[in-house]
């Protein structure tokens, strides 16, 4: 299998090539490690490989699902493995051992798919790009000098890329829809609970994230959906699909929706000019399609505050607490980095009442959001603000680290991705073409608590219309 035939395929027409016996897993395993062997060194995706258990994998029956077969990459955070360690890409989580597989971990092994590695991430998953100290910057396969997008930064790299067709991402504030939306490719959100977190986790981030997969395709993402989602038994959240399959949902007639449509951010500000293009172009296809589209505003009193960040604060510290009580020995300065260290003391200054307050603002914003949304289907918004910003705005790591800036500039470039994770709602990046040949731009759907499939449907429509499969960046797996 060349590398053209391997990039050009999504996983379930991999799946589909290795079931009728026109390739064989091994080669398409093999193609896939040849790949990661030629791009990581350009795109620091990978920081851990798993290459030779895939080829052991691959030797064997593989199970009978839609993306059995193809090739994966884990995200070095959140979801635990027998056969790599997870490091939060924090240097003071170096030398740590494997555990075993986290459920969705070993519902992605038994839908087939060949965990080949293990992609980058900023330190605890906590920054809007990946550019962590430990494993240093992943760069966007569309223009190297401009961020991946965080937290799943090397995923985002990884699809754009052709690397494979799939790979795990993390969700707690945007962290799957920023990166596809700064790579050009596809990512869902699902609805809170829907995909589990379990065994080692009840939640995460105080029930913001969810964890789900960066695609090319929209099917992808469905047939990834259809494999992992569905409560765990003994979790807290026993949230079940509103269809039996999210993949074959993709094939049903989607009756006339009301789409509300915003440029303006949830503070009143106005995007760049890209984005509101992108909104306008795919406004105006729903439109053509039969939907009714209607101008939506965001409440002005959500009431979002420093409580989101107290929040998601919390997971951080508890796992470095776990860690000095497995290595017996507070970290050293430098193998945390600089947010890192503002978050262990702000978290020792709160109270248990200030979390409950923060878990009470978070609630009272929901209300207020989803009220407003209450008459439309879905919300159709930019993903971003602005077009990708460059390498190194960001500043997470060093001591001229400072919390204001560094809220003010991610929420300045990525102010629709995290509201939904406060509601809990589904929501996904969807890929626009404005120009051929450049950088794609990207649109937000976001919809109702159960209704992954009706933002899947819409945007399989949506990737008819505009064939992003077709725009492929210079560094690109077919190029080699």
């Amino acid at each position: 299998m060349n590398f053209e035939d391997y990039a050009s395929q999504d996983a379930v027409g991999l799946a589909h090539l290795i079931r009728t016996k026109a390739v064989s897993a091994k080669e398409v395993t093999q193609a896939a490690i040849e790949a990661a062997e030629h791009l990581n060194p350009k795109l620091n995706v990978l920081v851990m490989d798993n290459f030779d258990n895939a080829r052991e994998q691959v030797k064997k029956d593989l199970p009978d699902s839609p993306v059995s077969g193809a090739p994966f990459y884990l995200k070095d955070v959140n979801q635990f493995t027998s056969d790599m360690p997870t490091t939060f890409s924090s240097r003071f989580f170096e030398g740590a051992s494997p555990r075993a597989d986290s459920e969705l971990v070993s519902r992605w092994r038994n839908a087939g798919l060949v965990i080949l590695g293990k992609t980058n991430t900023p330190e605890f998953a906590e920054d809007f790009v990946c550019e962590p100290t430990f494993r240093g910057v992943t760069r966007n396969p569309w223009n190297p000098e401009v961020t991946t997008g965080g937290s799943s930064g090397g995923a985002g790299a990884a699809e754009a890329s052709g690397m494979v067709p799939l790979a795990h991402g993390t969700d707690l504030g945007g962290s799957i829809r920023i990166p596809a939306a700064c790579c050009g490719v596809f990512g869902l959100k699902p609805t809170t609970g829907l995909n589990p977190v379990g065994p080692y986790f009840m939640e995460f981030s105080n029930g913001f994230n969810s964890d789900h997969v960066l695609t090319r395709s929209v099917r992808d993402s469905a047939a990834a959906l259809d494999q992992s989602a569905g409560p765990m038994p003994g979790s807290r959240y026993q949230i079940r699909p509103e269809v039996s399959s999210y993949l074959a949902a993709l094939e049903e007639k989607l009756p006339k929706l009301c789409i509300g449509v915003s440029t303006s951010t949830p503070y009143g500000k106005t995007v760049g000019r890209n984005q509101a293009a992108s909104v306008d172009k795919v406004s105006r296809l729903l439109a053509d399609m039969g939907h009714q589209v209607e101008e939506y505003t965001y409440p002005a009193d959500l009431g979002l505050g420093s409580w989101m960040e107290d929040l998601w604060m919390v997971d951080v510290v508890y796992e470095i607490e776990n860690r000095i009580k497995e290595v017996g020995r507070e970290p050293l300065h430098e193998e945390l980095e600089a947010l890192t260290h503002y978050v262990r003391e702000r978290v020792a200054s709160l109270s248990a009442m200030d979390l409950y307050r923060a878990r009470q603002g978070a609630h009272e914003a929901s209300m207020q959001l989803i009220k407003s949304m209450i008459d439309y289907d879905l919300v159709l918004t930019p993903t971003l603000a602005s077009d990708p910003i460059p390498v190194g705005y960001m500043d997470s790591r060093t001591e001229n680290f400072d919390m204001e800036t560094w809220g003010e500039r991610g929420h300045a470039f990525a102010p629709f991705a995290y509201i939904c994770n406060v509601s809990g709602q589904p929501a996904a990046s969807v890929p626009v073409p404005l120009n051929e040949g450049e950088h794609p731009c990207a649109v937000q759907l976001a919809g109702h608590s159960g209704k992954d499939h009706l933002i899947l449907q819409v945007a399989a429509q949506l990737e008819q219309e505009l064939r992003w499969d077709r725009y492929r960046p210079p560094i690109w797996v077919g190029n080699l």
